[in-house]
């Protein structure tokens, strides 16, 4: 009877305080701890604005690649692509597009043309 009565006094409790205290630090310190949950929601976001990023580049080589498809062939990409493939590009060189060369040529040769009257073509 004494060994019952010393296990539910002592033992027992004892070992529902060490029980316990294990919860307790699992729960601050452990694992699965809330300062694990902060480092892990923090990675999260770190990654969740890496993914971002890497959307944006997939998109962005996405259009870039229809711009190089053979069937839509655009070639202002085509020249820069062949410019800096073979080095007669720099870094810093302002590229016009055909079209906007050629109308700005077209522009200036029509107000020559007006600058001299008399003249017929």
């Amino acid at each position: 009877m004494a060994r019952k009565r010393i296990f539910i006094d002592i033992i027992a409790p004892a070992l529902c305080v060490c029980w316990g205290a294990a919860f307790i630090y699992g729960a601050f310190a452990g694992e699965a701890s809330y300062g694990a949950l902060t480092a892990l929601e923090e990675e999260r976001t770190q990654k969740a604005s890496d993914l971002e990023a890497l959307r944006r580049r997939r998109e962005a080589l996405e259009k870039r690649a229809d711009l190089l498809n053979a069937s839509a062939l655009d070639p202002d990409i085509t020249d820069e692509r062949i410019r800096s493939v073979l080095g007669f590009s720099a870094e810093g060189d302002i590229i016009f597009p055909r079209r906007e060369l050629r109308r700005a040529v077209g522009l200036e040769r029509k107000s020559a043309d007006d600058a001299q009257p008399g003249e017929s073509r």
